[in-house]
């Protein structure tokens, strides 16, 4: 609390004098309060800036050629805030692609929690999502493909990503204990080559679509050829599905 109410004391002073102390005692505690809350939505604002510029230049320059430098000056903040609130380079790099990989957790979240009946229609609405979100997020693929090079030494580093796939698995192996039961899925059936499949079908279309529009004469953006390749990362799960 300010200092100088600390020092006054209440004993000295009459029935009116300690009213206007409480009012002025409160009113600067109020004060302090909101500054604080002020300094504290400021911090927070810092730390997205700095974790926005982070997920655009990681994307674009992998691990080894992000600068934190340029990283600062695009968040528009001093390197040492850098180190502030995420403590070293290494560290925002585990914080972006944490950040990457919970944008997709949250697409996987909502497609759990609408409880499909139909198995094979899960399969479907996955592949679909899948898709979407790699089209609104192209930074997603970079950061992925830049930590495959790097031979996924963060991922390997921080044991929270072990667990990033935990719920879309339950999920998927539910799905494929409930398609047995009703006697359309093969009992052979891996929910984790499943995901797997879900997961490389769709990224492989993005990975790809500097190379091969070149290599084969394609335009990946056109929807009849998108939807076209959907229906077969669809077919062929549902192939592998199948009794």
């Amino acid at each position: 609390f300010p200092s100088a109410c600390c020092r006054i004391g209440t004993g000295c002073l009459d029935k009116k004098g300690k009213v206007w102390y409480d009012i002025l005692y409160n009113r600067l505690y109020i004060k302090q309060q909101r500054k604080g809350i002020i300094m504290e939505r400021n911090a927070e604002r810092t730390r997205g800036n700095i974790l926005a510029a982070a997920v655009r230049d990681f994307a674009q320059n992998g691990f080894s050629g992000a600068r934190v430098d340029c990283i600062a000056d695009a968040a528009g903040c001093n390197k040492g805030m850098i180190y502030q609130y995420y403590g070293s380079k290494e560290k925002l790099y585990e914080n972006v692609i944490a950040y990457e990989y919970k944008l997709l957790s949250s697409i996987e979240a909502e497609l759990i929690s609408r409880q499909f009946t139909d198995p094979a229609e899960l399969i479907d609405a996955i592949v679909d999502r899948y898709f979407d979100f790699l089209i609104r997020n192209p930074e997603f693929v970079k950061i992925i493909m830049w930590e495959n090079l790097n031979e996924a030494k963060a991922v390997k580093s921080n044991e929270s990503f072990a667990a990033v796939k935990a719920p879309i698995i339950d999920c998927i192996r539910q799905t494929v204990r409930r398609g047995r039961e009703a006697g359309v899925f093969n009992e052979a059936a891996n929910s984790k080559v499943v995901v797997f499949a879900l997961i490389t079908g769709a990224f492989s279309y993005f990975s790809n679509r500097y190379t091969l529009p070149c290599l084969l004469n394609i335009d990946l953006e056109r929807q009849d050829f998108l939807t076209a390749h959907k229906e077969i990362v669809k077919s062929g799960i549902r192939c592998y599905l199948k009794k």
